[in-house]
C-alpha cells in the first residue's frame, strides 16, 4: 500500500540554513588556507572538512526527520556514520580544489564530478539507513534530476568558492549570496531524491535491533540548531582568527621595518640595560669598529675608549636614565687600534613611564672632523708654506699681547723685493719653489717664543712676544736680512734676492696688533728707499706721512680693480626740449675702507703720482662701455662727456689708445666728447692743435672745460677745431645779483654764437639761473637744480625713459 508523507516546514527552513551556514563557513576556511603557512593549511583543510560535511550531513539529516509519515523510522546508526564520513569526504574533497593556487577545467571537473558523486552517495546511504515497516521505491526520472542538481550544485560550488577565497570582509554580501546558492542547490539535491522516493507498507520490513529508534521533532530541532551553533562559532574563531592574524602581520611587518632601520643603518645603533649592560648592537659595529656583537659580549666597554672619556661617558648615561636626551662626541679605538671619531646621542627607554634602559645612536665622524680639520687649517694656514696666515697670526698675536700685559714685543713685517720679476720671469711654479726656500730660511732664523707668519703673496712677519729691549728686535732683524746673503737655486738657476724690514714695538707703536702691522707696513715702505736690503724701526715722525702714502698705494691697487673706481653721470638738459641731450662722466672712489673718497682729494694726489694717466683711461673706457651698453639697449642719440687730464692729453700716443677703445667697444667717435680745461689747451698750442685734428678725424667732439678762468685769449679760439664751450659755475652762481658775471656769461654766449660753437653752462641751481641762460639761448644747461650725478641705472631710469624733465615754475 503506498504511504503518503508530508514536510515539517520550520525543519525544512532549518536544514536550508544549515547548509547555507556551513557554506559560508566553508569559504572561511577556504580563505585561513589560502592565507596560512603549509603547515597550517592541512589543520584548516581537515577542520573545514569536518566543518561543512557536518554542516552537509546534519542539512540532510534534518531534512530526513522533516518528513512526516504514518510509520515509526529508525536509522541504522552504522550507515548514519557512514553518511557522515562521505561528507566530510565530500568537503575535503570540494576545500582541496578550491584551495589551489589555480584550478584548470579538468581540475573543476574532477573536483565537482567526486563532490558531485559524494553527496549523493551520501544523501542515498543516508536514505538507506532508514528503517520502517513500508518499503522505498525511487522514481529513476527524479533520481537523474537529482544527479544532474548535484553536478551542477558541485561545479557552481567550487566556482563560487574558488573565486572568493581571497576576497576580504569588505565581500560580505558576495559571500552571502553565494553561500545562499550554494544552500539552494544541496538543498535541492536533497530534497529531489526525497521526491523521488515513495513508501509502500510492506509486512514484511522490520527493523534491527542496530536500528535507531529517532522520530520527534524536537530531535530534528536539537540537532540542527546544535549544528547551527556549531556553524556559528567555527565562524567566529576563524574571523577572530583572521583578525589576529592581520595584526600579526602588521605586527610582523613593522617590526621587520623597524629590524631592517636598524639592521642596514650605517650607524651604531644600541641598547643597554640600567646596569650599563650592552643588550643589543646592529651589525654597523663591524664596519666603524671592526668588532662583532659576539666580540663586544666578550669586551668590556671601557676597553674601546680612554680612561677619561669612559668617564665623561658614564656621565652622560647617568644624565640619559634621568630621563635627559645627550648628544656628545668622543673618540674611539678601532680593533685595528686606529682612532674613530663618534658622534653619540643617547636616548632613554620608556615602558610604562619608567626608564629601563638606554637606546643609543653612535655615528661615524671621523671623515668630518678630518674635512672639518683640513678647512680649517686652510683658513688659518698658508698652503704653500705651512706657516700661519694673516688671518691666524692676528688672532695668536693678539692673544699673546693680552697675556703679556705690557711687556714688550716686537713686530717685524718683511717684504722680499722683486718677487714680481722673479715671477712673472721664471713662471708661478719656479715662484712657489722660490718662497718655499725664504719661508724655511725665515723659520730657521727663529728664537723660542717667536713665530712666523705669511701674510701676502711676497710678505712675511715675525712676532716677538717678549723681547728686553729693541735690541733684541734688531738681532733678529739682521738674521733675517743675512739668510738671504746665499743665492736661493731653482733647478738652474741661482737667484739673488734682498728684503726690506719694517719694525713695531708694543705698547709704544700701538695697543693692538692691526695697529703694530699698519707702523711697520710704513716704516718698511719708508726703508725701501735706503737701499735694497735693510730694516727701519717706526718713529712718530712717519705718522704724519702715513695717509699720503697709503691712500696712494691704496689707489694703485684699486685702479686694477672692478668696484673700487665707478663712474656717476650728470645730465645734460637741452634748453629747448626741455630732455636729455647728453650726460657728464665723473669718476668715484668707493675705497674698501674709507667709502666714497672725494675726487677733489684723490685727483690731486693722481696728478702729483703720475697715477692720473692710468686713472685717466681706465674712466675713459668705463665711459666707452657704458655708452656701448645704452646704445645696445636702444638709447642710441646719447653722448658722453668725458674730462681729459693735461698728462694724458699730451701723451704721445692718447690718439692711439682712443682709437682702440672705440673699436673695442664698436662706439662711434661722435658719441664721445672729451672736456680738455683752457689751460691745458693753451700750455702747448701746437701739440694741442695736432690732437684736436687727429680727435677730429676721429669724429670725437672736443669741449673747453671752465672756460673764462684761464687764459682768456679768444684769438686761439680760431685755430682749434672744438665744438663746445662749458662755461665754468663760478661765474653762473651769481647771476642773480646783477653783476658783472652775467655780462661775462652774457659775452660767452655771444661769443660761441658767433663762432657757431655750442655752449653749455654748468651749476645751474635754480630757476632765476635757468630763465636767464634759456633767454640768451644757451644751448644746454646742466647742475642740482635737475640732478646730482647718479649711477648710470638710475639716470636711465629718471632721464633717458622720460620725455620731458625740466622742472615745472
Amino acid at each position: 500500500m503506498h504511504i503518503q508523507g508530508s514536510y515539517n516546514t520550520g525543519l525544512v527552513i532549518l536544514s536550508f540554513f544549515i547548509v547555507a551556514l556551513a557554506s559560508y563557513s566553508a569559504s572561511a576556511f577556504v580563505g585561513r588556507i589560502a592565507h596560512s603557512q603549509q603547515k597550517a593549511q592541512q589543520y584548516w583543510l581537515l577542520g573545514g572538512a569536518v566543518t561543512l560535511g557536518l554542516g552537509i550531513w546534519s542539512m540532510h539529516f534534518v531534512g530526513m526527520l522533516a518528513l512526516q509519515i504514518h510509520e515509526t523510522i529508525s536509522y541504522e546508526y552504522g550507515k548514519v556514520l557512514l553518511s557522515i564520513a562521505i561528507a566530510i569526504f565530500a568537503s575535503w574533497v570540494s576545500l582541496f580544489f578550491i584551495s589551489r593556487e589555480t584550478m584548470n577545467r579538468k581540475q573543476l571537473l574532477m573536483g565537482s564530478t567526486a563532490l558531485g558523486s559524494a553527496i549523493l552517495t551520501m544523501h542515498y546511504t543516508g536514505m538507506a539507513a532508514m528503517r520502517m515497516s513500508a518499503s522505498i521505491q525511487y522514481n529513476p526520472h527524479l533520481v537523474f534530476l537529482s544527479v544532474v542538481i548535484a553536478c551542477i550544485a558541485s561545479v557552481v560550488a567550487l566556482k563560487i568558492g574558488f573565486r572568493y577565497k581571497h576576497q576580504t570582509a569588505s565581500r560580505l554580501v558576495e559571500k552571502t549570496v553565494s553561500a545562499s546558492i550554494m544552500g539552494i542547490a544541496v538543498a535541492g539535491t536533497h530534497y529531489t531524491g526525497m521526491a523521488a522516493a515513495t513508501y509502500h507498507s510492506d509486512d514484511m520490513v522490520h527493523t534491527t535491533s542496530s536500528a535507531l529508534p529517532i522520530g520527534t521533532f524536537l530531535l530534528g530541532l536539537g540537532i540542527g540548531s546544535a549544528i547551527l551553533f556549531i556553524q556559528i562559532m567555527v565562524i567566529f574563531i576563524i574571523n577572530f582568527d583572521k583578525k589576529m592574524t592581520l595584526q600579526n602581520k602588521e605586527l610582523r611587518l613593522t617590526q621587520q621595518k623597524f629590524d631592517s632601520l636598524v639592521t642596514y643603518n650605517p650607524d651604531i645603533i644600541f641598547r643597554m640595560n640600567r646596569d650599563g649592560k650592552l643588550e643589543t648592537i646592529n651589525p654597523a659595529i663591524s664596519g666603524i669598529l671592526g668588532y662583532t656583537f659576539e666580540d663586544i659580549q666578550k669586551l668590556e666597554l671601557e676597553s674601546l675608549v680612554s680612561e677619561e672619556v669612559w668617564k665623561e661617558c658614564k656621565n652622560y648615561c647617568i644624565d640619559t636614565l634621568r630621563g635627559t636626551l645627550r648628544s656628545f662626541e668622543i673618540e674611539a679605538l678601532h680593533k685595528n687600534n686606529t682612532k674613530v671619531a663618534l658622534n653619540i646621542l643617547t636616548i632613554p627607554v620608556y615602558v610604562d613611564h619608567e626608564i629601563i634602559g638606554i637606546n643609543g645612536i653612535a655615528k661615524d665622524i671621523t671623515e668630518q672632523k678630518a674635512a672639518l680639520a683640513k678647512v680649517n687649517y686652510m683658513a688659518y694656514y698658508d698652503e704653500l708654506t705651512g706657516l700661519p696666515n694673516r688671518r691666524a697670526f692676528k688672532e695668536k698675536a693678539n692673544i699673546l699681547i693680552q697675556q703679556n700685559g705690557e711687556e714688550m714685543a716686537a713686530l717685524l713685517l718683511m717684504d722680499i723685493n722683486r718677487f714680481k720679476t722673479i715671477n712673472d720671469t721664471l713662471g708661478h711654479g719656479q715662484g712657489d719653489l722660490f718662497i718655499k726656500e725664504i719661508a724655511k730660511r725665515f723659520n730657521e732664523c727663529l728664537e723660542p717664543g717667536g713665530f712666523l707668519a705669511r701674510i701676502g703673496v711676497d710678505e712675511f712677519t715675525v712676532f716677538l712676544p717678549k723681547v728686553t729691549g729693541l735690541e733684541q728686535a734688531e738681532i733678529m732683524a739682521q738674521k733675517l736680512l743675512h739668510s738671504l746673503d746665499e743665492p736661493i737655486k731653482i733647478n738652474t738657476h741661482e737667484i739673488y734676492t734682498t728684503t726690506c724690514i719694517g719694525i713695531s714695538a708694543f705698547p709704544k707703536d700701538g695697543m693692538n696688533i692691526g695697529e703694530l702691522i699698519k707702523r711697520a707696513d710704513l716704516a718698511m715702505f719708508l726703508g725701501k728707499g735706503t737701499g735694497d736690503s735693510s730694516y727701519k724701526f717706526f718713529t712718530e715722525s712717519m705718522e704724519s706721512r702715513l695717509d699720503k702714502i697709503q691712500i696712494e698705494e691704496e689707489m694703485r691697487t684699486g685702479i686694477h680693480k672692478d668696484d673700487e673706481f665707478i663712474l656717476y653721470f650728470q645730465p645734460k638738459i637741452d634748453t629747448r626740449t626741455g630732455t636729455i641731450s647728453g650726460a657728464e662722466a665723473l669718476v668715484r672712489w668707493n675705497h674698501p675702507r674709507l667709502g666714497f673718497v672725494s675726487p677733489a682729494e684723490f685727483i690731486p694726489l693722481a696728478e702729483e703720482t703720475g697715477l692720473i694717466i692710468q686713472l685717466g683711461e681706465k674712466i675713459l673706457d668705463l665711459a666707452c662701455a657704458q655708452l656701448h651698453e645704452w646704445h645696445k639697449v636702444g638709447f642710441d642719440s646719447i653722448h658722453i662727456a668725458v674730462n681729459i687730464s693735461t698728462r694724458q692729453f699730451m701723451q704721445v700716443n692718447f690718439i692711439e689708445k682712443l682709437k682702440r677703445m672705440l673699436d673695442k667697444w664698436n662706439i662711434e667717435g661722435k658719441n664721445l666728447e672729451l672736456e680738455i680745461t683752457e689751460s691745458t689747451a693753451m700750455n702747448n698750442v701746437n701739440r694741442a692743435i695736432f690732437t684736436f685734428e687727429r680727435l677730429r678725424e676721429l669724429g670725437v667732439k672736443i669741449a673747453i672745460d671752465d672756460f673764462g678762468t684761464g687764459y682768456s685769449s679768444f684769438a686761439y679760439l680760431k685755430d682749434y677745431p672744438i665744438n663746445t664751450l662749458k662755461i665754468d659755475q663760478s661765474f653762473i652762481r651769481n647771476l642773480a645779483t646783477g653783476g658783472p658775471d652775467e655780462a661775462i656769461v652774457a659775452s660767452i654766449i655771444g661769443l660761441a654764437k658767433n663762432m657757431q660753437l655750442n655752449i653749455v653752462a654748468e651749476g645751474v641751481e635754480n630757476q632765476i639761473q635757468f630763465d636767464f641762460l634759456k633767454e640768451l639761448d644757451c644751448n644746454q644747461v646742466q647742475g642740482y637744480m635737475f640732478s646730482k650725478p647718479l649711477p648710470a641705472h638710475e639716470l636711465e631710469e629718471r632721464f633717458l625713459r622720460s620725455s620731458n624733465v625740466i622742472p615745472a615754475g
